[in-house]
C-alpha cells in the first residue's frame, strides 16, 4: 500500500510538474511573477511616487532629480519642467526665470516614455506578451505596453529571476521614427522593492552607462505639485 500511495504521489507531481510547463505563457502570469520578483505585489501597489536621483556623465558628476507621481505625472525640479500627463510645460518659461511655456505637443509624447523608463509601464497598463528573444545566450520575456500618447514600450524579462533587463520605446517625434534602449543592472532593495541602479540612456555620443544616486519612495506630492497652468495656451 505504502509504494501504490508513494508511486501515486510521484505520477501527480509529475503530471502537475507537465501541465504547468504545457500551460502558455500569460502577461498576467510574467507580471506577477516580475512583482514577486522585484518584492511582491503588495509592495509594489504601495508606490505612489517616486523621487530619483540620477547621474547622467555627459551631463556631470552631480545627481540630478527626477520626480513621477503613477501613472503618468512627472517633474524636473532642476527646471521646473512638469507633465500633467498630457501636456509638458516649463513652470518658469526655458530660461527657468519667465512666464510658463509650454513644450511643443509633438514631445508630450517623450514625457510618458521617461515615466516608464523609471517604474514598469505594465503595473499600470495594459500589456501584451510578444514571446521570448536570446540576448547574449540568456532568454528573456518580452512585454508590450502602448503609452496614451503612442508610445510603444517593450520591457525584456529575464527569464531565469523575472527582472527586467532591457526596455526599448519607439515612437514618431516630428514626422521620424525614433528608438530608445535602457539595460537595467544592479539591482538594490529600497523600502522592500528592488530598483536597479545601474543603466544605460542615449546620448549625443551613444549610448552611455548611468547610475542611480538614491531613491525614495512615496515622497509627499499632490497632483497639485505636477499642474500644468490652466490658463496657459
Amino acid at each position: 500500500m505504502k509504494r501504490f500511495l508513494l508511486g501515486s504521489t510521484l505520477v501527480l507531481a509529475v503530471t502537475l510538474f507537465v501541465l504547468c510547463k504545457t500551460q502558455p505563457l500569460t502577461s498576467e502570469g510574467i507580471i506577477t511573477q516580475c512583482a514577486e520578483a522585484m518584492g511582491g505585489i503588495a509592495k509594489i501597489s504601495e508606490v505612489k511616487t517616486l523621487r530619483i536621483k540620477a547621474v547622467y556623465p555627459d551631463h556631470g558628476d552631480h545627481p540630478l532629480a527626477y520626480e513621477m507621481k503613477r501613472p503618468n505625472l512627472s517633474m524636473n525640479p532642476t527646471i521646473n519642467l512638469v507633465f500633467d500627463g498630457k501636456r509638458a510645460c516649463f513652470l518658469k518659461g526655458q530660461d527657468n526665470q519667465s512666464a510658463p511655456e509650454l513644450v511643443n505637443a509633438e514631445e508630450w509624447k517623450d514625457f510618458e516614455k521617461e515615466n516608464a523608463l523609471r517604474f514598469p509601464a505594465f503595473f499600470d497598463y495594459p500589456a501584451e506578451y510578444t514571446g521570448e528573444e536570446i540576448l547574449n545566450e540568456k532568454t528573456y520575456y518580452k512585454l508590450a505596453v502602448v503609452l496614451p500618447l503612442g508610445v510603444k514600450m517593450i520591457y525584456f524579462i529575464d527569464k531565469e529571476s523575472f527582472l527586467i533587463a532591457k526596455i526599448t520605446a519607439d515612437f514618431v517625434l516630428y514626422g521620424k521614427e525614433h528608438h530608445a534602449e535602457q539595460k537595467c543592472s544592479d539591482y538594490r532593495e529600497v523600502d522592500g522593492i528592488l530598483f536597479p541602479r545601474g543603466f544605460t540612456y542615449g546620448s549625443r555620443t551613444g549610448q552611455m552607462k548611468g547610475w542611480v544616486h538614491s531613491i525614495e519612495v512615496n515622497f509627499p506630492a499632490s497632483d497639485d505639485y505636477f499642474k500644468v497652468p490652466a490658463d496657459i495656451d
